[in-house]
């Protein structure tokens, strides 16, 4: 498997959508997920890490927005957001097929609480 080296993007904010990317704050694509890998240009990853403070804005399978954290630690695995000791949620693009109430279709992971 490629990409077990770490690699440091920095950003204000980024957020896992439904389509299964990671996208940036001009809405290009960082990165993809496909079968339980994150990748970024030719490189795999099996997950992602954030120091904090960050904040997690949520929307639901209902449409409704949650504001979460603040987190000082948070890791994107295996299709769920972790922090340094419970798993938070699980993201849309993990799953196949119709969403249940308890997954979160989109997931934007901030510096700041106020940001959009």
């Amino acid at each position: 498997m490629h990409g077990e080296s770490p690699v440091l993007v920095r950003g204000m904010h980024f957020r896992i959508c439904t389509d299964a990317t990671l996208r940036g704050p001009d809405n290009a694509i960082a990165a993809s997920y496909s079968k339980g890998l994150w990748r970024l240009g030719q490189r795999q990853h099996r997950a992602f890490e954030c120091s904090g403070p960050i904040f997690l804005r949520v929307t639901n399978s209902d449409g409704s927005r949650s504001l979460l954290g603040p987190y000082n630690f948070i890791k994107a695995a295996e299709g769920a957001i972790f922090t340094q000791d419970s798993c938070l949620g699980i993201h849309a693009s993990r799953t196949e097929g119709s969403l249940s109430p308890d997954v979160w279709r989109e997931i934007a992971l901030l510096s700041d609480g106020t940001i959009g």
